[in-house]
Parts: C-alpha cells; structure tokens; sequence
C-alpha cells in the first residue's frame, strides 16, 4: 500500500515534518551558508548567527537562554549525556541514581550504565494510573542521591507526571533531576526554571522538525558542569563537541518557535481529536484505556483490546500506522513495565495499540479508523471463539486441538464425517495470521482429500510455501497437531474446551 493511502496515526514515534521547517532547511541546503560555524570568515560567521537563533528558539520551549542549550544528535544522546554527564560530574558527592521503570530504554539504559561503573540505582515502579507518585519519590531519595531522571509524559500511554513536584523534593535533597521531554515538548508548557528542572532532554523529529537533531537544555543556576562524553574540537564549550549541522539546528529551532506560538490551539485540537478517537474505539467493547484516571497529554490513546492476539490485529488494522505499545521498544517480547504496572495481564499487555495523532490529523482519518477496527476486532473475536464451531447434527464430528490460548497461539480444527468424506470442516484460531492461514488450508485439505490426506506431507508443503521465519514454526507445528488430531479420532461427545 503506497504511503499516500496510510492514516499516519505514530505521531509519538515520529512526526511528519511542518512544510514550513522542511522550507527554512531547503533554503539552507540549497543557499547555504555552507561554511563550518567555527570558522571566522564572513559565512561561517552567518552560519553562526543561525545556530545563535535556533538555539534562542528551543531554549524559549525550555524557558532557558541560548547559552543554555546544547545541541546534539536527538533524545537518546541528550539523556545519555544528562544522566551519565551528570552523575560523573557529581560522583564525589555521592554514587546513588534514581529512574523509574516506565522510563524510556535511553533512559534506563543510560543509569544501567552507570550501575556498571559502580553505582547504586533505585528503579521506581508507577502506580496503576501509570505515574511515579512523590510519596515513592520521597522514600527512594538519599543523602547520597545526585541525580533523579524521570520523563514529563510517558511515551506508552501519555500520563502526565507532576514535574514540579519532584523538582521540589530533590532539591531538598540536593540532587539533580533530569526530565525526558521527548514526549511532551509543544503539548505542555515546561519552563525550566519555573518548574526547578536541572536538565531537560529534547528532539526535533517529534515537534515536527528533522531528525538527527536535538538538545540538552542545561540550567547553570543549579548544574555548572557536567562531565562530556565525546571529546573533539571544543565546540559548545567543549560539552558536545563536533560540527553542527546548521539546517538541521535551524530546522529545529523553527519547529521549536511553532509548537511554542501553536500549542495552545493545537493541544485542544489534538484533544478532541484523541476524544473522538476514543469514543469510536471503545463503542466496539472490551477495549481498555490505558493511563484512565490520570492527567493524559492530548494525542496518546493506548487500548488494550481483549479477546484478540496482537499480530492478527494488526494484520487487520491495514491501512491505519500505528504501535504495538511503544515504537522504541519493540525487540522486546516482554510487556512493557507500564502496561504490567497498571495491571494488564500479559496476554492482553501483548494486544496493545498506541494511536497517536498530531497536527496534521483530520475527524475524518479519525473516523475511518474508528470504522476500520469496528470490523476487524468483532471479526477476530468471532474467529477465536471457544464454542464449537460445527453445530451438532447427523454425522460423526471429530477435533484436534493443539496449543495455549494464554500462551497467545491455539488452533481448532473440525470436521463432520460421512465414511471417509468430510462433507463440512471448520476452524477456531487465536494467535498470529500465519496460524489463522495454516488452520485455512488445513481445514480445506481434510475437506478435499477426507481420510486419504496425509498430514506430513502437507505439513511439509505448508512450509515450502509459507516458509516461515523461526519465531513462526511453533505456529505451524500447533497447525500440524490440530490437523493429526481431528483426522485421527475424536467423536460427537463434547467438544474439548481451549487450555
């Protein structure tokens, strides 16, 4: 499907650039300046002038002056310079980090870093709304506490963490915090100093502008010093050394400039945006919200959806972008920390969409995913029913069953026999399209050859025509031992019920 024909519903993970800054950063590509910032003639001279500005631009979202911002090459280097600049930088004072499990994996990854060099870390659990309350806050932070990093908006499921309250509390403590603000940058005013935020983690490619490029805003009322992790030319004070990329700054500088002048109108856009989407979706049944009963940023909806398996979902929502759960984290095959917190059991963790939508979403995209998923959920519902699906009649009536619904595959084969002839033959699946496809041909085989089929040898052309990648061959074995079963035996008692 060519993309002009997807509803890009991912603004979370990434967000289409604004014409308007894909415009400025023509223009630069195009007429330059050219020159290396660093250099002292007349065009790198200018060139500078434009990385002053951009910077001017994203340390305003932040509340901070240009001196303030450091640039980098997006979020994942911006926290990991936060987090293991500044606990280097303070390691005298003290060895102990605070994070939360729900953070994002730079995050995470970043303080397990630090672990590795001789730190002590404290992973806060969210509540069931998904938030790190202070009252948790509170109990890990210690004298020996330098640095607490947390995200402002979850990138999951959108809940809001109260910012300024766990600002006050380290600094009773003396420690530093850092907030990731990927997520919420242009969705929810965060100045800085206003809030008493030490460091502050941003990225362009999610407020409309490039990627490749970000910032660190650094507040030298508290922070004056933190330790660099590349070392080069000297540029930005020797904390981020290396060229800058100057239509890419300025790219995000503008984006910056945008969100601040929009964001406003544009949140209460996104919002009813994300209510209307809402509503559509759960007038299907069984959908929950995830992050119910706590302040959301406008745009997130993440649902989890009972009575289905994951991957059939998506096969099903063609057409509609969107995440399984979070975009930077999908190598995991684990539920994440926040969806298990909030206590979603781990198969329905496992069928989790995140929709996000932003700026350039319209009602009628809204609708039209709303109508696609009132299709497809009933319909795969109906498809991985327990009930039998052959009602009782003349005819002896055989099953084979294979596979755990609780282990996300089962399949259930049926057929009615008249001697050695399957005059109807039915199928159950719950689990991955390769299954629901294997249980399809298996069923029509019993029907075409009744009791000549030969299961190995289906089986083995089953795999030369689908041959499927190693994650999917316990599908198609669960297919096999459906298929062996229903044609070895089975009789017009009760039908087995699913394990």
């Amino acid at each position: 499907m060519p993309d002009s024909d997807l509803i890009y519903m991912d603004y979370a993970a990434s967000t289409p650039i604004d014409p308007r800054v894909a415009a400025r950063m023509s223009r630069l590509l195009a007429g330059g300046p050219h020159a290396n910032p660093s250099s002292w003639h007349r065009r790198g001279t200018a060139a500078r002038r434009i990385i002053a500005e951009a910077a001017a631009q994203v340390g305003a979202l932040a509340g901070l002056p240009a001196e303030e911002v450091v640039f980098t090459s997006g979020a994942t280097e911006s926290i990991a310079l936060a987090v293991i600049g500044a606990a280097r930088y303070r390691k005298q004072d003290g060895r102990h980090v605070i994070t939360s499990l729900s953070e994002h994996p730079a995050s995470l990854n970043s303080c397990l870093a630090l672990k590795r060099e001789g730190f002590e870390l404290t992973c806060l659990e969210p509540d069931q709304r998904g938030l790190i309350t202070a009252e948790a806050l509170r109990s890990a932070l210690r004298s020996d506490t330098v640095l607490v990093s947390l995200m402002h908006v979850n990138n999951e499921i959108g809940v809001v963490q109260d910012i300024a309250e766990f600002a006050a509390l380290c600094r009773a403590h003396g420690a530093w915090l850092h907030v990731d603000a990927a997520q919420g940058a242009g969705k929810r005013a965060l100045d800085m100093k206003t809030r008493g935020i030490d460091l502050l983690s941003l990225t362009a490619h999610k407020l409309y502008g490039p990627k490749g490029v970000g910032a660190l805003c650094v507040n030298r009322q508290r922070v004056p010093r933190i330790e660099p992790l590349l070392h080069g030319g000297g540029q930005q004070r020797a904390l981020r050394p290396g060229t800058l990329p100057t239509h890419q700054i300025a790219g995000f500088g503008l984006a910056c400039a945008l969100a601040a002048a929009e964001m406003g109108a544009e949140s209460k856009r996104v919002e009813d945006l994300g209510e209307r989407l809402w509503r559509g979706l759960k007038a299907t049944g069984g959908v929950l919200l995830n992050g119910a009963g706590a302040e959301r940023a406008p745009g997130i909806i993440s649902v989890s959806v009972e009575g289905v398996e994951s991957s059939s979902l998506v096969n099903a929502l063609e057409g509609v972008a969107f995440s399984l759960g979070s975009a930077c984290s999908r190598a995991a095959a684990e539920p994440s920390a926040v969806l298990r917190c909030i206590g979603r059991a781990p198969l329905l963790a496992a069928s989790t969409l995140r929709f996000s939508i932003g700026r350039f979403s319209t009602e009628k995209e809204i609708d039209t995913v709303c109508e696609i998923f009132a299709r497809a959920v009933p319909a795969l519902r109906a498809l991985a029913d327990e009930k039998p699906a052959i009602p009782r009649g003349s005819g002896r009536i055989t099953v084979g069953e294979a596979g755990r619904r609780n282990a996300g595959a089962w399949v259930r084969l049926e057929a009615r026999w008249e001697g050695n002839a399957a005059v109807e033959t039915a199928f159950r699946v719950f689990g991955p399209p390769i299954l629901e496809h294997a249980a399809r041909r298996g069923a029509s085989a019993l029907k075409s050859q009744g009791r000549g089929l030969c299961v190995t040898d289906w089986s083995r052309q089953l795999n030369d025509a689908l041959k499927p990648p190693p994650e999917a061959r316990a599908a198609l074995l669960y297919a096999r031992d459906a298929l062996q079963g229903c044609l070895g035996g089975g009789d017009n008692g009760p039908h087995r019920q699913a394990t």
